[in-house]
């Protein structure tokens, strides 16, 4: 190719420019000509025809003087005043960088397509990860004054629940009580059935205080919200949520006034909540109605019954601590009064926020760190491919310095360059991120608040701009002073021996490799022991076969099925033809079925066994159910015999006991014609005989042990009803849900069937958190080893071919391929050995934080460091391998002529 410089600075030598300034405009106007000249050859032209119309450009009289307009003052034989001229010179300084930048990353398009390939994996991650992390944990709540919002808990650690719901009474006398709040509201689940608009639904919603939502500063976006007066027995009014207003009355603003058919009881609309409104509570419901709390007389004095959630406003100048203390006292008050219900039963107050966030904190914040290593990673291996260009870039940057260019000059443009990059990778990466939002939105655990707001938002793209120019220092500081700062002489020695950057810069290049491999092993260490720890967990025994089981909530109304003859009449009815159905093998109903609900306990005693004092009862969770439910459940029974269709309220009462239940109440003994009843051995509940044991089953937690448990038949019940039905199949058990709710419609066309799911699907959900922390650890960890290897691989590649002449030499004088291949990946291990116990020990620290999230290993397994070492290793091996082969290929006599 010509060499357009001379004649450019034949045409600049009568302008009077400074050397630094003319060697800038050379260098600039030479890569355009030369691409001018590229592009003439491409359509045909012969080479002396494209020299020929490229000179033609130069002489027209625009291309100079556009390019000294846009780059380039005259020099002034007056020196520079501070003010506005020089202010002009920095911008036209930083205007001439961007351009030179981007025309130096456009003539290699395969560096920069690398580097912002991985700049953009490193940013978009970050980006997609703070989008989570700013909605969920750093987004204020969407109420007024959030920071003053408290929930309120007894404290029952003794049998099990340290946040335990209140019962009515104890709530009533907290709202009399207490001074350090303006204000308390109750909340309790509530179901309903919503029938007479369109097809039967069953609505997930709260009874709640008609305080509630002006105590959260929440106003209705059409209507009103609830007032005093609608806080009494009696009152049937209803808010409806934005979603269901929109689902289910397209919107119409006439809505208000409007009477609905809830549970077979008439209620009127008063107003339509706006978007989003998510009340908090223990499990983040996603609510779509609300009716006003109104107790009875007899359920405002219960103090046995806990079903209440509790939201209070802490009066200003009242700190978390003084409104702890006065909850203490007012609890240890009614511990006094009333023994029975309040022994043993402190409070706990909670701010709202950390309530809301709840254990997936230490999740999210963990990933944020996970995909930082990430970016760190990307950043080492963008430096080491800036390490290695610049090292081709020499004969450049040696004239520049000899033209007069300062190094500090020549160190702004290098890291103009690299912000550049970083900038690019950004753009990319949040595209990326977009793409991944919806993707975490997918594997995110539907319970957790706010999900919905999660977004690129303003806050996002700060953050993201802000990630990319501290990237693009990052990465491009050791590169630009490296490039800068080296001794002219050593660089022309070093040249005629194709060093290519000399010792130093082989040095800084194995630092960053072993920075790499640190990092990676860290991430690859946690994400080992959370898939190990996930395992262990999906290994668990539940105390049921989940295979093959259909569920569905089938909630009957309680005016029109108001007693439990007609209860057990209709479930009878439906049960004959289910079974009936073809693929159906059983089928059998229950009162809330493992892992969908986290109430049902109560105290028992047992005959002949004095009641222990107050507060020391122990705690026994209960299901009601029906004939046949242990077989479709698949819940072995260890001795005696499952409910018939003769345990009826007329026969004598019976219970069946877990394994757990029987072992503490009866130790060493056969349980079964045994007799125990609810509450104290002087309350007015029957006695029951205790006919069957059955296999302890995990109700309420997945991953805690199993609690003692008893099971009764609903059909011997008064107050609980059957509300779940469970198929056993032969076939795939969503292809029966159809002709299932069709048999049950074929009985009541009015009856809701919800929640139609698989019992495999629900045991997945029981770990989501779990399954989402090792999901997304395990992808960053996978692409933490992938920028590693390719790290490895970049600098072995480098190495090859700067000693491609001492190889030449070692193969002339008789050194064999494998010895050139063990010295290369002996070389890459060096650096990969070193890298790994930096990790080791970093690893060793780090995965302390992951001890709360990991189940039946330690933080320190032994397994899982060996294997993580093992892969590591392979990979390092495979990385340095190709380029190793390479070396071995190398001609003694091509090499040693090249130099």
């Amino acid at each position: 190719m010509p060499d357009f410089r001379v004649e450019i600075r034949a045409r600049l030598a009568e302008l009077q420019l400074s050397p630094v300034r003319e060697a800038e405009i050379v260098e600039e106007l030479s890569q355009h000509l030369e691409q001018e000249y590229d592009q003439a050859l491409s359509c045909g032209a012969s080479d002396e025809e494209a020299r020929w119309q490229v000179l033609e450009q130069l002489n027209a009289s625009d291309l100079l003087g556009r390019e000294l307009k846009q780059v380039e003052h005259r020099i002034s034989n007056k020196p520079t005043a501070l003010g506005s001229e020089r202010k002009i010179n920095i911008f036209a300084d930083l205007l001439q960088d961007l351009r030179y930048g981007l025309r130096t990353l456009a003539k290699n398009p395969a560096f920069t397509s690398i580097a912002v390939l991985a700049l953009a994996l490193g940013i978009g991650a970050n980006s997609a990860i703070f989008s989570v992390v700013d909605a969920v944990l750093l987004r204020p709540l969407p109420f007024k004054n959030p920071n003053q919002l408290v929930m309120l808990w007894e404290n029952a650690a003794h049998l099990g629940f340290p946040r335990d719901t209140p019962s009515p009474a104890n709530f009533l006398d907290w709202q009399k009580q207490a001074i350090s709040f303006t204000g308390m509201a109750a909340m309790s689940e509530r179901s309903f059935n919503l029938t007479g608009v369109g097809e039967p639904e069953r609505i997930e919603g709260r009874r709640v205080s008609a305080n509630l939502f002006e105590l959260l500063g929440v106003s209705a976006r059409l209507g009103r919200t609830f007032v005093p007066e609608d806080d009494k027995p009696g009152t049937h009014v209803a808010l409806l949520s934005h979603s269901l207003w929109q689902r289910r009355f397209g919107s119409d603003p006439g809505v208000i006034g409007r009477a609905l058919t809830l549970n077979g009881e008439s209620y009127t609309v008063v107003g339509v909540m706006p978007p989003f409104v998510q009340l908090p509570g223990f499990e983040n419901r996603n609510d779509q109605l609300w009716v006003p709390i109104a107790f009875p007389a007899e359920e405002a004095a219960e103090r046995g019954n806990h079903f209440l959630e509790i939201v209070a406003r802490l009066k200003p100048g009242v700190t978390l601590k003084q409104a702890q203390a006065e909850m203490d006292t007012i609890a240890a008050r009614l511990e006094q009064q009333y023994p029975t219900y309040n022994a043993r039963r402190g409070s706990v107050v909670i701010p709202l926020h950390e309530q809301v966030v709840g254990e997936i904190r230490p999740a999210l914040l963990i990933l944020l760190g996970a995909v930082g290593f990430v970016l760190l990673i990307a950043c080492a291996n963008v430096a080491n491919l800036l390490l290695a260009r610049a090292a081709v870039r020499q004969k450049e940057i040696a004239l520049r310095l000899a033209l007069g260019a300062s190094r500090s000059r020549l160190t702004r443009q290098f890291l103009t360059e690299s912000v550049l990059l970083a900038l690019f990778g950004a753009g990319l990466g949040l595209l990326l991120a977009l793409a991944g939002i919806q993707v975490l939105k997918t594997l995110i655990p539907v319970n957790i608040a706010q999900v919905e707001t999660i977004t690129i938002d303003a806050r996002v793209l700060i953050f993201t701009a802000f990630v990319a120019l501290v990237t693009g220092i990052a990465f491009g500081l050791v590169p630009a002073i490296q490039s800068s700062h080296f001794n002219l002489n050593d660089t022309l020695k070093e040249g005629s021996q194709d060093s290519g950057g000399g010792n130093k810069g082989n040095r800084v290049r194995g630092l960053l490799v072993i920075g790499e491999v640190a990092v990676s092993f860290v991430l690859l260490i946690g994400a080992g022991l959370l898939i190990n720890s996930f395992f262990h967990l999906r290994n668990l025994d539940p105390g049921f076969r989940s295979d093959h089981l259909l569920t569905m909530k089938v909630n009957l109304s309680e005016v029109k099925y108001s007693d439990r003859e007609r209860r057990a009449a209709f479930f009878d009815e439906v049960m004959r033809r289910v079974r009936e159905l073809p693929g159906v093998q059983s089928a059998a109903v229950a009162a809330n079925l493992p892992l969908t609900y986290n109430g049902d306990s109560m105290s028992i005693s047992v005959e002949g066994v004095p009641d222990p004092p107050p507060g020391q009862q122990p705690d026994v969770i209960y299901r009601a159910i029906g004939p046949g439910y242990f077989a479709t459940m698949g819940i072995p029974i260890v001795r005696g015999r499952d409910f018939t269709d003769q345990d009826i309220g007329d026969s004598k009462d019976v219970v069946v006991i877990s394994e757990k239940t029987a072992q503490h109440f009866w130790p060493g003994q056969d349980p079964i014609g045994k007799r125990l009843k609810p509450g104290s051995s002087t309350s007015n509940s029957p006695w029951r005989e205790v006919i069957g044991i059955v296999k302890d089953v995990r109700q309420n937690d997945f991953v805690a042990s199993p609690k003692m448990q008893m099971y009764l038949t609903y059909r011997q019940l008064k107050s609980v009803a059957a509300n779940a039905l469970v198929v056993r199949t032969s076939i795939e058990p969503m292809s029966l849900a159809a002709p299932v709710r069709n048999a049950i419609w074929s009985l009541d066309k009015d009856q809701t069937v919800a929640d139609i799911d698989t019992m495999d699907h629900i045991v997945a959900e029981a770990v989501a958190r779990q399954r989402f922390s090792m999901l997304l650890l395990g992808l960053f960890a996978a692409l933490a080893l992938l920028l590693a290897s390719i790290g490895i691989y970049g600098v072995m590649s480098y190495s090859v071919a700067q000693r491609t002449r001492e190889i030449g030499i070692r193969i002339a004088l008789g050194a064999r391929r494998i010895d050139v291949l063990q010295m290369t990946v002996k070389q890459a291990l060096k650096l990969v050995g070193v890298g790994m116990m930096i990790g080791l020990a970093g690893a060793f620290l780090l995965t302390r934080v992951l001890a709360s999230l990991l189940f039946g290993i330690s933080a320190t397994d032994p397994i899982t460091f060996i294997g993580i070492s093992v892969v590591l290793l392979a990979v390092a091996i495979l990385a340095s391998y190709v380029p190793a082969l390479r070396a071995t290929k190398v001609d003694p006599i091509t090499a040693l002529r090249a130099q």
